[in-house]
C-alpha cells in the first residue's frame, strides 16, 4: 500500500525473472522500468487526492493502512479489528466508540469480505460518516496490469469522497 515499495519490488522481480530467463531479462528490466513511471504518476495523482483531506481522522476496518497513512499522511484514528484473524468484541468496540468521540473521527470505512455490522454499532448516535466499502486486497477488481493503480485510486477516492461528504 506504498507505492515506493512498489517500485522496489518492480526492480527485485524483474532481476529475479533474469536469472531464471536470461533470453528474456531486457523484457523484464523495461517492463518493470516503465511500470516504475506509471507508479511514479500515480502516486503525483494519490498525493493530489489525499493531500486535502489528510488531516481528517479516520476510521479503518482493521490496519492494513498503515504503509498507505505513512506515505500519504492520513490520519488513522484507529481499527475496528486489531487483525485479521480477530472479531471485535464488546469491550473493544466501546473503546473505539470513546475514541471516536475524543479524536472527532469524521470518517469510517466498512471493508470486503467484513461484515459491516461492527460499523453499524460504532456509528450509531454519532455524526462520523460511513465511507464506501473499501478493497485493499483488490478481490473486487478485474486482475491485470491496472490492478493496482486502480485499487490504490480507488482506495484515495473513497477516503476523499467521504472526507468531503
Amino acid at each position: 500500500m506504498n507505492t515506493g515499495n512498489v517500485a522496489i519490488w518492480l526492480d527485485l522481480i524483474a532481476e529475479e525473472l533474469a536469472e531464471h530467463d536470461p533470453d528474456h531479462a531486457d523484457v523484464f528490466r523495461a517492463n518493470a522500468a516503465a511500470a516504475k513511471e506509471v507508479i511514479a504518476s500515480l502516486t503525483g495523482e494519490l498525493e493530489a487526492i489525499l493531500e486535502p483531506v489528510s488531516a481528517a481522522p479516520l476510521v479503518m476496518f482493521h490496519d492494513a493502512y498503515g504503509y498507505m497513512a505513512d506515505q500519504f499522511g492520513l490520519n488513522i484514528a484507529g481499527t475496528i479489528s486489531l487483525g485479521d484473524a480477530v472479531a471485535p468484541g464488546a469491550q473493544r468496540l466501546t473503546e473505539l466508540r470513546a475514541d471516536l468521540a475524543e479524536d472527532g473521527a469524521v470518517c469510517i470505512f466498512p471493508e470486503v469480505n467484513h461484515s459491516s455490522r461492527y460499523i453499524d454499532v460504532v456509528v450509531e448516535g454519532t455524526g462520523v460518516r460511513v465511507g464506501r466499502e473499501l478493497d485493499p486486497a483488490g478481490v473486487m477488481l478485474e486482475p491485470g496490469a491496472d490492478l493496482y493503480p486502480t485499487l490504490m485510486r480507488n482506495l484515495a477516492q473513497a477516503i476523499a469522497e467521504c472526507v468531503t461528504g
